[in-house]
């Protein structure tokens, strides 16, 4: 699919479909199964909503956009590193996936689901991105994106000449109605290393996850998680990810960050799909490595 000619692109897309171009370009979906919509500018899904239900993701007032900033929400990619990475020195943090502009190749409609497919522009042409070193010049990533009555992002790497240790996360901004309410189901009996300040290196999760201060957990597992907000639960199923990140500012550290108002901390849970850590992914030459997530709505 042409990224040059609006035309061109125009008459190629399905109906539910639009693309907005200018600073920060986008494709809009909107079906009778669904809404949302995903920014080239990292390849980040900014909204989504099944019919007739309220937002699903977190996007801060804040956030800024455009070729080289991270969205501040929605469902942010992180690779091929974690974080500052195992070595704790990568540069930028979580990254470059998340702040180049991705390609769209590819897009279709089955029934009223919309599926989008972006891939990573070639390394040589994001050279100048800190951080690119020490990647394989040959890295490629696609991502696809089905919006309906359920949201399902399927990020997939592949070294086609050399091996790679890969660290990744479908780093997902919850919207809910207050952090300091909701419980998670799904993660009871799991490890995790607890990195936010005073945490420790190695815990265990006991019973359903609460939410009681700054939050920065790293679970080892691949179970379904289930976040409980009153009447409604969102539940987020994965594939080929053997990590669970949980995360939330808190009050002190979100005042801290300029792309996130001062009590935005309590309306947002971030639950990432992800390969980190110990998690971390190895790749043979010519392998690659696929990572799902699944999020649905359910309404008691």
């Amino acid at each position: 699919m042409d990224d040059g000619d609006m035309s061109t692109r125009d008459s190629a897309l399905p109906d539910g479909l639009t693309r907005h171009d200018g600073d920060a370009p986008s494709l809009v979906v909107d079906t009778p199964a669904g809404r949302g919509e995903i920014h080239l500018d990292g390849a980040c899904v900014t909204r989504w909503a099944p019919a007739g239900a309220d937002e699903v993701l977190f996007l801060s007032d804040r956030s800024r956009y455009g070729e080289g900033v991270a969205i501040r929400g929605g469902v942010p990619l992180c690779a091929p590193w974690f974080a500052t990475g195992r070595t704790k020195d990568r540069s930028p943090r979580h990254g470059f996936f998340r702040t180049v502009r991705w390609s769209l190749t590819e897009a279709r409609r089955d029934d009223d689901d919309v599926t989008v497919v972006l891939e990573l522009p070639p390394l040589t042409r994001i050279a100048d991105v800190p951080g690119v070193t020490g990647v394989p010049a040959d890295l490629t990533a696609t991502y696809t994106v089905t919006m309906g009555a359920q949201l399902r992002m399927a990020l997939t790497i592949t070294s086609p000449s050399e091996p790679f240790e890969l660290e990744e996360a479908l780093h997902t901004y919850l919207r809910v109605s207050d952090v300091t309410t909701v419980r998670l189901e799904g993660l009871d009996g799991a490890r995790y290393a607890d990195r936010a300040p005073g945490g420790r290196a190695v815990n265990a999760q006991s019973g359903d996850v609460t939410l009681l201060r700054e939050t920065d957990r790293v679970y080892a597992s691949s179970e379904t998680v289930t976040v409980v907000d009153g009447d409604r639960r969102l539940v987020v199923a994965k594939a080929g990810s053997n990590s669970t990140v949980v995360w939330n500012p808190w009050e002190r550290k979100a005042a801290e960050l300029e792309d996130l108002g001062d009590e935005e901390w309590r309306t947002m849970l971030c639950v990432e799909t992800a390969n980190a850590l110990a998690g971390r992914v190895s790749l043979d030459a010519g392998e690659s490595h696929t990572m799902t997530a699944t999020i649905s709505v359910r309404e008691d």
